[in-house]
Protein backbone atom coordinates (compact mmCIF):
# COMPACT_ATOMS: atom_id res chain seq x y z
CA UNK A 1 0.00 0.00 0.00
CA UNK A 2 0.93 3.46 -0.96
CA UNK A 3 2.26 6.14 1.87
CA UNK A 4 -1.07 7.95 2.87
CA UNK A 5 -0.73 11.39 3.14
CA UNK A 6 -1.75 11.30 6.87
CA UNK A 7 1.49 9.59 7.51
CA UNK A 8 2.93 12.52 5.89
CA UNK A 9 1.84 14.90 8.08
CA UNK A 10 -1.46 15.96 6.11
CA UNK A 11 -5.39 15.79 7.52
CA UNK A 12 -6.96 12.68 6.46
CA UNK A 13 -9.80 12.31 3.51
CA UNK A 14 -12.73 12.77 4.77
CA UNK A 15 -15.13 10.66 3.14
CA UNK A 16 -18.85 9.78 3.21
CA UNK A 17 -20.67 6.29 2.39
CA UNK A 18 -24.47 6.38 0.67
CA UNK A 19 -26.00 2.81 1.06
CA UNK A 20 -23.70 2.23 4.30
CA UNK A 21 -26.18 -0.80 5.00
CA UNK A 22 -26.16 -2.52 1.52
CA UNK A 23 -23.27 -5.15 1.62
CA UNK A 24 -21.08 -3.24 -0.84
CA UNK A 25 -21.55 -0.55 1.84
CA UNK A 26 -21.00 -2.17 4.82
CA UNK A 27 -17.60 -3.78 3.83
CA UNK A 28 -16.68 -0.18 2.37
CA UNK A 29 -17.35 1.44 5.43
CA UNK A 30 -15.19 -1.17 7.37
CA UNK A 31 -12.64 -0.64 4.51
CA UNK A 32 -12.50 3.15 5.44
CA UNK A 33 -12.08 2.78 8.76
CA UNK A 34 -8.59 0.82 8.74
CA UNK A 35 -7.75 2.16 5.78
CA UNK A 36 -4.58 5.12 6.13
CA UNK A 37 -5.28 8.53 4.88
CA UNK A 38 -8.88 8.46 5.26
CA UNK A 39 -11.77 9.33 7.55
CA UNK A 40 -15.05 8.21 7.77
CA UNK A 41 -17.57 10.51 8.61
CA UNK A 42 -20.93 9.51 7.76
CA UNK A 43 -22.49 6.72 6.95
CA UNK A 44 -26.15 7.59 4.51
CA UNK A 45 -29.02 5.43 5.05
CA UNK A 46 -32.24 5.11 3.45
CA UNK A 47 -34.58 7.74 4.24
CA UNK A 48 -31.22 9.94 6.22
CA UNK A 49 -31.58 13.63 5.51
CA UNK A 50 -28.60 13.17 2.65
CA UNK A 51 -28.68 16.95 1.48
CA UNK A 52 -27.89 18.32 5.00
CA UNK A 53 -25.02 16.01 5.50
CA UNK A 54 -23.31 16.95 1.88
CA UNK A 55 -23.59 20.54 2.61
CA UNK A 56 -21.87 20.19 5.89
CA UNK A 57 -18.81 18.16 4.50
CA UNK A 58 -18.29 20.53 1.49
CA UNK A 59 -14.52 18.72 -0.03
CA UNK A 60 -15.18 15.73 1.05
CA UNK A 61 -15.73 12.24 -0.86
CA UNK A 62 -18.48 10.68 -1.12
CA UNK A 63 -18.90 6.58 -1.95
CA UNK A 64 -22.02 5.73 -3.64
CA UNK A 65 -23.14 2.09 -3.59
CA UNK A 66 -26.52 2.74 -3.62
CA UNK A 67 -29.62 2.08 -6.25
CA UNK A 68 -30.21 4.13 -9.52
CA UNK A 69 -32.74 5.96 -8.77
CA UNK A 70 -31.24 7.33 -5.15
CA UNK A 71 -28.07 7.61 -7.08
CA UNK A 72 -28.57 10.37 -9.55
CA UNK A 73 -30.23 12.84 -7.30
CA UNK A 74 -27.51 12.50 -4.30
CA UNK A 75 -24.61 12.46 -6.66
CA UNK A 76 -26.27 15.33 -8.68
CA UNK A 77 -26.53 17.09 -4.61
CA UNK A 78 -22.83 16.03 -4.13
CA UNK A 79 -22.06 17.65 -6.98
CA UNK A 80 -23.84 21.15 -6.02
CA UNK A 81 -22.25 21.13 -2.38
CA UNK A 82 -18.82 20.70 -3.88
CA UNK A 83 -18.52 16.94 -2.73
CA UNK A 84 -16.11 14.51 -4.89
CA UNK A 85 -18.17 11.39 -6.10
CA UNK A 86 -17.07 8.15 -6.21
CA UNK A 87 -19.90 5.94 -8.20
CA UNK A 88 -20.06 2.59 -7.57
CA UNK A 89 -24.10 2.15 -8.52
CA UNK A 90 -24.83 0.54 -11.62
CA UNK A 91 -27.35 1.31 -14.05
CA UNK A 92 -25.97 4.70 -15.41
CA UNK A 93 -27.35 5.96 -18.86
CA UNK A 94 -24.68 7.52 -21.31
CA UNK A 95 -27.12 10.27 -21.20
CA UNK A 96 -27.07 10.64 -17.34
CA UNK A 97 -23.36 10.13 -17.19
CA UNK A 98 -23.13 13.14 -20.04
CA UNK A 99 -25.28 15.01 -17.80
CA UNK A 100 -23.09 14.89 -15.00
CA UNK A 101 -20.06 15.27 -16.83
CA UNK A 102 -21.40 19.20 -17.58
CA UNK A 103 -22.55 19.45 -14.24
CA UNK A 104 -18.86 18.86 -13.10
CA UNK A 105 -17.56 21.37 -15.52
CA UNK A 106 -19.52 23.66 -14.28
CA UNK A 107 -18.42 23.36 -10.30
CA UNK A 108 -14.93 22.53 -11.54
CA UNK A 109 -15.43 19.39 -9.66
CA UNK A 110 -13.27 15.87 -9.85
CA UNK A 111 -15.75 12.72 -10.17
CA UNK A 112 -15.17 9.48 -11.06
CA UNK A 113 -17.88 6.66 -11.97
CA UNK A 114 -16.60 3.08 -11.78
CA UNK A 115 -18.55 -0.06 -13.29
CA UNK A 116 -15.93 -2.29 -11.01
CA UNK A 117 -13.85 -1.87 -8.26
CA UNK A 118 -12.14 -4.80 -8.96
CA UNK A 119 -8.20 -4.59 -10.21
CA UNK A 120 -8.66 -7.66 -12.42
CA UNK A 121 -11.71 -6.77 -14.08
CA UNK A 122 -10.34 -3.18 -15.50
CA UNK A 123 -8.03 -4.81 -16.86
CA UNK A 124 -9.73 -7.27 -18.23
CA UNK A 125 -11.49 -4.83 -19.92
CA UNK A 126 -8.39 -3.37 -20.95
CA UNK A 127 -6.90 -5.99 -22.57
CA UNK A 128 -10.43 -6.60 -24.19
CA UNK A 129 -10.28 -3.22 -25.86
CA UNK A 130 -6.69 -3.94 -26.99
CA UNK A 131 -7.74 -7.11 -28.43
CA UNK A 132 -11.19 -6.24 -30.32
CA UNK A 133 -9.02 -4.32 -32.86
CA UNK A 134 -7.69 -7.72 -34.31
CA UNK A 135 -10.22 -9.86 -34.19
CA UNK A 136 -13.22 -10.21 -36.24
CA UNK A 137 -16.12 -11.50 -33.91
CA UNK A 138 -16.78 -11.18 -30.20
CA UNK A 139 -18.90 -11.58 -27.46
CA UNK A 140 -19.42 -11.63 -23.80
CA UNK A 141 -21.00 -13.66 -21.41
CA UNK A 142 -21.34 -12.69 -17.58
CA UNK A 143 -22.44 -14.42 -14.73
CA UNK A 144 -23.84 -12.98 -11.20
CA UNK A 145 -25.73 -13.68 -8.02
CA UNK A 146 -29.58 -14.07 -8.40
CA UNK A 147 -29.75 -10.50 -6.25
CA UNK A 148 -28.14 -8.45 -9.10
CA UNK A 149 -31.00 -6.27 -10.28
CA UNK A 150 -29.19 -4.56 -13.44
CA UNK A 151 -28.74 -7.23 -16.54
CA UNK A 152 -26.12 -7.14 -18.08
CA UNK A 153 -23.97 -5.63 -15.57
CA UNK A 154 -22.50 -2.41 -15.83
CA UNK A 155 -19.27 -4.10 -16.91
CA UNK A 156 -20.09 -6.00 -19.30
CA UNK A 157 -22.26 -2.93 -20.98
CA UNK A 158 -18.60 -0.81 -20.44
CA UNK A 159 -16.67 -3.79 -21.89
CA UNK A 160 -18.73 -3.59 -24.94
CA UNK A 161 -18.40 -0.27 -25.61
CA UNK A 162 -15.08 -0.21 -25.22
CA UNK A 163 -14.66 -3.09 -27.66
CA UNK A 164 -16.83 -1.63 -30.25
CA UNK A 165 -15.39 2.19 -30.20
CA UNK A 166 -12.18 0.44 -30.23
CA UNK A 167 -12.95 -2.07 -33.07
CA UNK A 168 -15.34 0.44 -35.17
CA UNK A 169 -16.90 -2.70 -35.76
CA UNK A 170 -20.49 -3.92 -34.80
CA UNK A 171 -22.30 -3.70 -31.08
CA UNK A 172 -20.67 -6.88 -29.11
CA UNK A 173 -23.45 -9.28 -28.36
CA UNK A 174 -23.78 -9.54 -24.50
CA UNK A 175 -25.17 -13.19 -23.01
CA UNK A 176 -26.32 -12.52 -18.80
CA UNK A 177 -26.71 -14.82 -16.59
CA UNK A 178 -27.91 -15.38 -12.88
CA UNK A 179 -27.22 -18.37 -10.63
CA UNK A 180 -26.63 -19.01 -7.30
CA UNK A 181 -23.14 -19.66 -6.11
CA UNK A 182 -22.15 -16.93 -8.38
CA UNK A 183 -20.62 -13.61 -6.91
CA UNK A 184 -19.21 -11.94 -10.36
CA UNK A 185 -17.48 -13.20 -13.63
CA UNK A 186 -17.37 -12.46 -17.08
CA UNK A 187 -15.78 -13.72 -20.01
CA UNK A 188 -14.57 -12.31 -23.18
CA UNK A 189 -14.32 -14.64 -26.24
CA UNK A 190 -12.73 -13.29 -29.47
CA UNK A 191 -12.09 -15.32 -32.69
CA UNK A 192 -10.61 -14.70 -35.99
CA UNK A 193 -9.52 -17.72 -38.14
CA UNK A 194 -8.03 -20.48 -36.72
CA UNK A 195 -7.93 -19.10 -33.49
CA UNK A 196 -9.77 -17.29 -30.42
CA UNK A 197 -8.56 -15.57 -27.38
CA UNK A 198 -10.55 -16.07 -23.64
CA UNK A 199 -10.35 -13.35 -21.12
CA UNK A 200 -12.02 -14.91 -18.15
CA UNK A 201 -12.07 -12.63 -14.74
CA UNK A 202 -13.93 -14.46 -11.88
CA UNK A 203 -14.46 -12.68 -8.16
CA UNK A 204 -15.02 -14.96 -5.60
CA UNK A 205 -15.12 -12.49 -2.78
CA UNK A 206 -16.08 -8.66 -2.27
CA UNK A 207 -13.23 -7.93 -0.49
CA UNK A 208 -11.57 -8.23 -4.34
CA UNK A 209 -13.01 -4.56 -4.43
CA UNK A 210 -11.40 -3.21 -1.65
CA UNK A 211 -8.04 -1.92 -2.96
CA UNK A 212 -9.84 -0.37 -6.51
CA UNK A 213 -12.39 1.25 -3.70
CA UNK A 214 -9.62 2.54 -1.57
CA UNK A 215 -7.74 4.20 -5.18
CA UNK A 216 -10.64 6.07 -6.40
CA UNK A 217 -11.20 7.70 -2.85
CA UNK A 218 -7.63 8.54 -2.18
CA UNK A 219 -7.59 10.18 -5.65
CA UNK A 220 -10.47 11.60 -6.97
CA UNK A 221 -10.49 14.83 -5.60
CA UNK A 222 -7.06 15.25 -7.90
CA UNK A 223 -9.15 14.75 -11.16
CA UNK A 224 -10.75 17.04 -13.49
CA UNK A 225 -14.03 16.47 -14.05
CA UNK A 226 -15.63 13.23 -14.29
CA UNK A 227 -13.30 10.41 -15.06
CA UNK A 228 -15.08 7.38 -16.59
CA UNK A 229 -13.18 4.06 -14.97
CA UNK A 230 -10.11 3.16 -12.77
CA UNK A 231 -8.10 2.83 -15.81
CA UNK A 232 -6.49 6.63 -15.29
CA UNK A 233 -5.71 6.18 -11.80
CA UNK A 234 -3.88 2.40 -12.11
CA UNK A 235 -0.91 4.44 -14.59
CA UNK A 236 0.25 6.62 -11.37
CA UNK A 237 -1.01 5.15 -7.99
CA UNK A 238 0.49 2.14 -6.06
CA UNK A 239 -2.34 -0.12 -4.97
Amino acid sequence: MSTSRAAQGSAPIPVLVAGARGRMGALACGWIAAADGLQLVAELRRGDDAVTTLAAHPGAVLLDVTELASSVPLVTAAVEHGVHPVIGTSGWSAEQLAALELRCAEHALGALWVPNFSIGAVLQMRFAEQAARWFETAAIHETHHPAKRDAPSGTARATAERMRAASGGAAVPIESSRRAGVLAEQHVTLAADHERLELRHVVSDRSAYAAGALLALRRVRELSGLVRGLDALLGYAAL
